[in-house]
């Protein structure tokens, strides 16, 4: 059976488009059959979205390098491309099909970011300041431990990685697992059954 962590989704494609607002801001995007929500901005990601864009306003002249781990369609990376101009915005996945709509949806908003093919950070260069995520719960613990670990040590010294979980998926445990290299963990946010978790390195 394929997955959205597929890296070539064999399901017949079935485009769909649609608008979103952030930060007063319109958003047009497009997505696929074969990725992950292709509905549209599930409400894990939009939670995360609206909560990192209130805790990490911009500051002028602030350069910082920000992770979206597993992009999608890309969602996170054009959002904060748009709305944070400053930053360095690298989007990854291992995806082909998730990374071809996300080079679409940049185009598409006039923004850019850096796109990177990538199982985890087996193909990312350099630390991050900022890493958002929605793990990709399917592929089971392993697999999202594996890139939680990555994910801390991938961070520069006062980074934070900010992801999603749901209560019922496991959220608990994973507050467990991260807090066991991460100086810090706090749940920021509970809404409709989605925890915000923001880990401090």
């Amino acid at each position: 059976m394929a997955h959205y962590f597929d890296p070539e989704p064999e399901s017949e494609h079935r485009y769909r488009r649609f608008k979103a607002e952030f930060g007063g801001e319109i958003f047009a995007f497009c997505t696929d059959s074969g990725v992950f929500s292709a509905a549209g901005i599930d409400r894990g990601t939009a939670l995360l979205i609206e909560t990192v864009l209130a805790f990490e306003p911009a500051a002028l002249g602030e350069v910082r390098r920000f992770l979206d781990l597993g992009c999608g369609f890309g969602a996170v990376a054009v959002i904060f491309s748009k709305l944070r101009p400053g930053w360095e915005i690298v989007a990854s996945d291992v995806n082909r099909r998730a990374l071809d709509l996300t080079q679409c949806n940049l185009r598409s908003n006039n923004v850019t970011a850096l796109i990177v093919e990538s199982d985890g950070f087996e193909c990312l260069v350099g630390n991050f300041d900022l890493i958002l995520h929605n793990p990709p719960i399917r592929c089971g613990k392993k697999t999202v431990y594996r890139l939680f670990k990555e994910s801390y040590s991938a961070l520069s010294p006062g980074g934070k990685m900010y992801l999603v979980n749901r209560k019922q998926q496991g959220a608990a445990s994973s507050v467990a697992e991260l807090s066991q290299y991460f100086s810090e963990v706090e749940v920021i946010k509970k809404k409709s059954g989605y925890w915000i978790i923001c880990c401090t390195k």
